[in-house]
């Protein structure tokens, strides 16, 4: 924004007086003092993986499926452009297949940390919230509060797994190959959402998020849901979180 602007005042005599009004950016008290170098985390969430196998391998062992196979060739690609320097990745067999073909072209070599697993919250409810105002939401939903808690709990584990991985790749970009409810709690951690912000947000499956850290801490979500590198959406992921 200009730091000055002018105000042109004639007057009956056809003399022309100037004024000089500074301008201050009412912002500008309130943006902090960011400093470099920045860390950039790159949050992907695993490509579709095959359902039809759960039951038979398990579903910390279930693979991609085929569709996931061709939604990586294209993360994968666009992974390449991003100039990754460290790359973190669950256990789940699921992220480390959405890794692999990255991992052999960048040659680079992942850190597991189970930390990074997904999440199972057992709690999941339909909440119709959007036109209640917040004592409305006390009064109806009663159970909220206990999910909030529960939801702090898994924010906190979250956020010190990050600090780690953030510390030990100060200044590096960073890959995070992981998952939905994963990727969810960390930014409605860094957002302070509560279970409703929580229950609001959907990760596709095979996007990408960023967010980015200064050298003092300071946070910043860049995106949210990238997923321009395919060819669709991945339109199983509707509401796939809160299926009955």
């Amino acid at each position: 924004m200009p730091n000055k602007t002018r105000s042109i005042f004639k007057r009956p005599s056809g003399c022309i007086f100037i004024f000089k009004i500074m301008y201050k950016n009412p912002y500008a008290k309130l943006e902090p003092p960011t400093r470099k170098p920045y860390t950039e985390v790159y949050l992907i969430r695993h490509c579709h993986p095959d359902y039809n196998l759960e039951k038979k391998v398990g579903e910390y062992n279930m693979p991609l499926s085929k569709i996931g196979l061709r939604q990586r060739r294209t993360l994968t690609k666009k992974l390449l452009t991003l100039k990754i320097d460290r790359v973190y990745m669950s256990g789940l067999k699921r992220a480390q297949e959405t890794a692999e073909d990255f991992l052999n072209k960048s040659r680079k070599k992942p850190i597991i940390d189970l930390r990074l697993d997904e999440i199972h919250w057992s709690h999941w409810h339909r909440m119709k919230y959007f036109n209640m105002a917040e004592e409305t939401r006390n009064n109806k939903l009663k159970n909220r509060l206990k999910l909030d808690r529960q939801l702090d709990k898994m924010q906190t584990a979250v956020r010190r797994a990050f600090a780690d991985i953030i510390r030990q790749g100060k200044g590096k970009r960073i890959a995070v190959f992981a998952h939905g409810n994963l990727i969810k709690t960390l930014l409605t951690g860094i957002l302070n959402a509560d279970v409703i912000g929580f229950l609001s947000l959907e990760i596709f499956q095979s996007s990408i998020s960023k967010i980015l850290i200064d050298r003092n801490g300071y946070v910043k979500i860049s995106y949210i849901n990238d997923a321009s590198h395919l060819p669709t959406l991945p339109q199983r992921d509707l509401y796939i979180t809160l299926k009955d």
